[in-house]
């Protein structure tokens, strides 16, 4: 039963879904910009810096009062997208993206460490000495 969706309501469901996919684009996006690069101390301190001045928007402000409050936050989870789960650090990253992208010029993440085979119960040591029996 649909009668009590108006074409107002239509409408507004409509957009709400044009915008929550934006959204989503968005952060998409800015995840594929930061993957494979690392936020350097300097990166970190510069955003702070920025964060703390009058320049960053009133979300971003929150987010470093909280951030500094000690809320479980850190600046290299939300710059690295660890946090772009909570909707002040998706609110702020979006009002600041530009001025963040100046900020930020990363440094290679360092490769994953190599893989060692497993050990099977079928490998013997190669060396025997004294105390191998």
């Amino acid at each position: 039963m649909t009668a009590w969706r108006t074409p107002d309501v239509l409408a507004a469901e409509d957009f709400l879904t044009g915008a929550v996919a934006e959204v989503d684009r968005a952060m998409r996006s800015a995840r594929q910009e930061l993957r494979g690069k690392e936020p350097s101390t300097e990166d970190i301190r510069r955003v702070m810096q920025f964060a703390k001045s009058g320049d960053a928007s009133p979300a971003m402000r929150r987010l470093a009062d909280r951030i500094a409050r000690g809320a479980g936050l850190s600046w290299r989870q939300v710059l690295t997208g660890e946090a772009s789960h909570d909707p002040l650090v998706r609110q702020a990253l979006e009002a600041d993206r530009a001025r963040l992208e100046e900020l930020i010029q990363g440094e290679t993440a360092p490769p994953p460490p190599p893989r060692r085979p497993a050990r099977t119960d079928d490998d013997e040591p190669l060396t025997f000495t004294e105390d191998a029996w």
